[in-house]
């Protein structure tokens, strides 16, 4: 008779890591024992002739052979590893037995240090987010924008997070069941609002062009070109520079006709000029009598 594997699709948060030992406990329980533990998936094969204690240790091991040795010699059977360094043990379970016999850490010190191991790597990983979050959080101060935006929430979320798990698994009397986090709707989120804040930057106008005439024989009344798309309404900047022996007119309008900015002016330039635009065609509009050089960006 083929054996019955099943996967089990389930994400846990470093510091909830001993939810993930109760589950697979539980599992165990109820004939279901693991092949390989995974990050995201873990694989079961159905065998209800024995109960397995589960256990996890983090930590990048440079003496393999000797670390399960020392397990095995403790009556521990190793399962596997998984990329990112967490060790799955398991050892046959006898009620008779004390609690204490499926503890790998059998005082507060050794926990402390197995804590510790992911402590800083989380904290290294916090700090970069939050560096980040920070980065575009100065950006959306100097130009305000819904992607920035998403940017900061987005990096600050996943800092703020990862510092409080850190937080949590510093201290082994914390109460880490208390900070239950869902590890797979937390990397959705993130994985949707990285992408929306992709997809906000790419759909931004984002050109430049220019006119120019050294000479013109009649006076240019509203002459539009340059037409651009704007799919979402947001905060947008527009860079200009113009000059012209007589006064000359810059302006953009909508599909209505009507002018969202303005400037009349011989000599003018000046950069991040915020527009506010509601989703919809615009174009670049200009007046003068003689010669004549605009050069504009819109993102």
């Amino acid at each position: 008779m083929a054996a019955e594997y099943r996967t089990s699709f389930k994400a846990y948060a470093a510091w909830n890591y001993q939810g993930e030992i109760d589950d697979l406990n539980r599992a165990s329980e109820q004939g279901w024992q693991l092949v390989k533990g995974g990050c995201f998936h873990s694989r079961f094969v159905k065998n209800p002739g024995v109960r397995y204690r589960y256990q996890l240790d983090y930590g990048k091991i440079g003496d393999m052979p000797r670390y399960l040795e020392t397990f095995r010699e403790q009556g521990w059977e190793y399962v596997n590893s998984t990329w990112n360094g967490w060790h799955y043990l398991r050892k046959l379970y006898d009620p008779s037995l004390p609690e204490e016999e499926y503890e790998i850490f059998t005082d507060r010190e050794s926990l402390r240090e197995m804590n510790g191991r992911w402590v800083r790597l989380a904290l290294a990983l916090g700090i970069i987010l939050l560096a980040f979050a920070v980065f575009y959080l100065i950006q959306l101060i100097r130009t305000p924008q819904l992607s920035a935006l998403v940017r900061v929430l987005i990096f600050g979320i996943e800092s703020a997070v990862l510092l409080r798990g850190a937080a949590v698994m510093r201290n082994p009397d914390s109460g880490r069941r208390r900070a239950k986090t869902n590890l797979a709707v937390f990397i959705t989120v993130i994985l949707i609002g990285l992408v929306a804040g992709c997809v906000l930057q790419l759909a931004r106008p984002g050109f430049q062009t220019n006119q120019q005439a050294s000479e013109i024989d009649e006076p240019i009344v509203d002459n539009r070109w340059a037409d651009f798309q704007v799919y979402y309404l947001d905060l947008y900047y527009l860079d200009l520079e113009m000059e012209s022996r007589d006064p000359m007119t810059f302006a953009v309008v909508n599909d209505a006709g009507e002018t969202v900015y303005s400037v009349t002016d011989t000599d003018f330039s000046e950069e991040d000029i915020a527009l506010r635009l509601s989703r919809g065609h615009y174009r670049f509009s200009m007046s003068c009598e003689s010669g004549y050089r605009v050069d504009c960006s819109i993102r």
